[in-house]
């Protein structure tokens, strides 16, 4: 095991479910002094200074599936990639020297913003005999502090059960759910919960084998944020349920708190022929919770091989300028990430925009489907589909987008349900979701695992060859629409 993964799991061991937490802290932010974090955190990441081996990548065509793989384990050694901490300035520097090395103009775009700085964290069960430490993960922004109190189950934290419930003072229990893996059933009860009294929170997202999905409040306050809340596996959560049954109590200590911190944009510009105007825009984050082999290493390793595709053409095959953008804060920091900077500080860039381009999510084992909650699982498809997990391909509302792109899924053999729903309902409210509030066409071709934002989003889970297929047909998609009027890309038939 390298040093730099979070702790996995021996094959035959297990409770996959075990996070550990200090053992966790100690992998989690070096140059602890430079943070001024607590003692607890002072043996977390690599030492000052310090950069990880990285992984070879094959000397080979942008888009062969060794090289693209190799993008993605190299960006894996960076770890945490949460906005504001070490490992995501080294990730990012990373991402400008491969856009520099395929011969954009690339800079980086470094600004200021509200960084949520974590520390220790610990909860304790009371179920009749002692305290027992229960494995968590702080719901990111949530409030620091300590405490005890009661527990009380609120089932999923609909409005109707928390006004059932006597929630003054006491530490609400939430059955969480992700549908599609995506899409938490608990957006509101953070919040609304903390309205009617309560003093903490403790909910799951029902990630596979009690893992811990952690997730950010889609109501985010930052320093406002009224309660400390934290993340369950789905069996831990059980337990609390069953105890909240009985009268039992739960105790809680999280050192967090909001501070100035420092982000950044990596900005790379590939000039065209100017034989069309405006430009394409093709982004993704690079953040991450864990590991982030899917979310979203991914989609950086596409933006790298379409970078590097692009770069290699004549310009007269590029008729118009692409822009590739990597972005950080949409994991740890939503809904403040993402494009938001870019797009709020190149206001004059955005009407010229023809195309934005999110990669998200672009591959992953077609096992991955197991979990019941894939597209397929909800619409009642119980048909075997032994490859690529499910997808869905959201676009604005432009006819041209699902046109243009549906071939390619079918050439490449990459299933997908197409969703003509952006900006209403899309998988990204920070990216392809506020880009297509803003009127630019936009789309988005994702899938949502299981394991990912768990410890178990590794390398090991990206089919190499499945991620080629992926980036081949967003690039021949964005090929066919750098050579499109606008009226043709906007055309409402």
């Amino acid at each position: 095991m390298k040093m730099t993964r979070y702790p996995q799991p021996a094959s035959g061991e297990l409770d996959a479910s075990r996070l550990d937490r200090r053992r966790f802290l100690r992998r989690v932010a070096s140059t602890a002094a430079a943070l001024a974090l607590p003692a607890a955190l002072a043996g977390c990441q690599r030492s000052a200074g310090t950069e990880p081996v990285l992984p070879e990548v094959p000397d080979a065509d942008p888009m062969s599936p060794q090289r693209l793989h190799g993008w993605v384990r190299q960006l894996c050694e960076f770890q945490p990639r949460w906005a504001g901490y070490p490992a995501e300035e080294r990730a990012g520097n990373w991402l400008a020297s491969r856009l520099r090395d395929a011969g954009l103009q690339t800079d980086i775009d470094t600004y200021s913003f509200r960084q949520w700085q974590l520390g220790d964290w610990k909860v304790e069960l009371t179920d009749g005999d002692g305290p027992e430490p229960v494995n968590s993960f702080p719901l990111w922004s949530s409030r620091g502090g300590s405490g005890s109190a009661e527990l009380v189950d609120v089932g999923f934290g609909s409005e109707p059960e928390l006004l059932l419930k006597n929630l003054r003072g006491k530490a609400v229990v939430v059955t969480g759910k992700a549908l599609l893996n995506v899409f938490a059933t608990y957006p509101e009860t953070y919040h609304r919960a903390a309205e009617l009294g309560a003093v903490a929170m403790f909910v799951t997202s029902d990630a596979p084998d009690n893992l811990i999905r952690p997730t950010s409040s889609s109501r985010n306050k930052l320093d406002d944020n009224p309660i400390p809340a934290f993340q369950l596996g789905a069996r831990d959560l059980a337990r609390l349920r069953r105890a909240a049954r009985r009268g039992g109590s739960i105790r809680w200590q999280l050192d967090a708190q909001h501070v100035d911190g420092i982000t950044r944009d990596v900005v790379a510009r590939l000039p065209g022929s100017g034989a069309l105007g405006g430009s394409l825009l093709v982004c993704a984050h690079y953040d991450a919770w864990f590991t982030g082999a899917l979310d979203n290493a991914t989609g950086v390793a596409g933006l790298i091989g379409l970078a590097e595709h692009f770069a290699a053409l004549p310009v007269e095959q590029r008729p118009r300028d692409i822009l590739f953008l990597g972005v950080t804060g949409h994991d740890a920091g939503y809904p403040y990430g993402g494009i938001s900077h870019w797009a709020a500080t190149h206001p004059e860039a955005i009407p010229d925009i023809e195309l934005f381009m999110n990669l998200d999510h672009l591959a992953a084992h077609g096992e991955e489907h197991i979990s019941g909650s894939g597209i397929l699982d909800m619409l009642g498809l119980t048909i075997e589909r032994p490859g690529d997990e499910e997808r869905a391909l959201f676009t604005t509302q432009h006819p041209a987008l699902l046109r243009t792109f549906l071939p390619y899924l079918l050439r490449y053999g990459l299933l997908a349900v197409p969703l003509p729903t952006v900006p209403q309902v899309t998988a990204n409210g920070d990216l392809e979701g506020a880009m297509g509030t803003l009127g630019v066409p936009s789309v988005n071709l994702t899938m949502a695992t299981p394991h990912y934002h768990t410890v178990e989003d590794t390398p090991e889970r990206i089919p190499a060859e499945q991620l080629s297929r992926s980036v081949c047909a967003h690039r021949d998609f964005l090929q066919d629409v750098i050579g499109m009027t606008r009226g043709q890309i906007r055309s409402p038939i």
